[in-house]
């Protein structure tokens, strides 16, 4: 038989064909396929059972976003992209993803990872921050459990509304997780904006017991949006626990750290917020709790 002098040709047309439509194919398949809409209750169990309050969760694609909304008892943090850097400043975290470990999870290479359960597809690990001898937590991350608010309008404890305390008569007069800006670096944080005047405050009564922490800090800051360019004067907090008092003010942009050195770790604390001019003050403020790594609530 002879040879068309075309036959490569349609040899390669052929196979670019088939090549193009196994991509549309598989293209389809994976958005008509179902996505789960609740973590499989394995995966939960194993989860309440390994972790403590505010542990993060993040997910390794959008395909299980609709956890977030299922499980708001958990601090769950939307698929993205930025997930695996955003993981790599944490001292120990869980992930949910398919069978196989993504690879800008698998890449950080200053973690040991373990799988902790697997079920309908879905996989969750436990990433430990290797050497680390503290598992860090933040009041914010399992907001508004352990906290209590009260302020000069609300003194026997401010209304709960939407996932948010309010301490004042202004919509933005209120304490809620949320993100700020500071020195250009982003952060997730407890927004508490001040109320105007030397005799109007917020006070935050942080029970740390639930984390049986063992060292405790506070950190403070007023986001790039609330610099008043000189023009305002700093947000001053005052954090007590029985005859223990320390002092601290806010520096426009950035955000600091204040050892909780000689508090008790298993008692609660009360961090009381004033601002002579709260107007443009955008003040963002945190616990962190940090607890051994081994043992403690699990």
């Amino acid at each position: 038989m002879k040879l068309s002098s075309r036959t490569p040709y349609n040899i390669a047309f052929v196979f670019l064909m088939l090549t193009a439509l196994w991509g549309i194919v598989s293209f389809f398949s994976y958005h008509i396929a179902p996505l789960p809409e609740k973590m499989p209750p394995t995966l939960q169990k194993a989860f309440e059972a390994d972790s403590r309050p505010g542990d993060r969760i993040y997910l390794a694609d959008q395909r299980f976003d609709q956890f977030v909304g299922s499980h708001p008892q958990f601090n769950i943090f939307p698929g993205t992209g930025k997930n695996a850097s955003i993981a790599a400043e944490d001292t120990h975290f869980y992930l949910i993803g398919g069978r196989s470990l993504r690879h800008s999870f698998a890449a950080l290479k200053d973690f040991d990872h373990r799988e902790i359960a697997y079920a309908d597809g879905v996989t969750l690990w436990r990433f430990d921050k290797a050497g680390a001898p503290f598992a860090e937590y933040r009041v914010s991350d399992s907001f508004p459990e352990g906290l209590t608010v009260r302020s000069s309008v609300y003194p026997d404890g401010s209304p709960r509304r939407n996932r948010l305390f309010v301490t004042g008569t202004e919509v933005w007069q209120n304490v809620q997780a949320g993100g700020g800006e500071f020195g250009g670096k982003s952060r997730t944080a407890l927004s508490a904006h001040p109320l105007g005047g030397a005799d109007q405050w917020v006070e935050l009564t942080v029970d740390p017991a639930r984390w049986q922490a063992a060292e405790m800090a506070f950190e403070y800051g007023v986001a790039d949006s609330g610099d008043c360019k000189g023009g305002c004067p700093p947000v001053k907090i005052t954090v007590t626990q029985d005859e223990k008092l320390i002092t601290l003010e806010s520096k426009d942009g950035q955000w600091l750290t204040a050892p909780l050195n000689g508090f008790a770790a298993g008692r609660p604390f009360t961090v009381r917020i004033v601002a002579d001019k709260a107007g443009k003050r955008h003040f963002f403020c945190d616990v962190v709790l940090r607890a051994p790594i081994a043992g403690g609530v699990r």
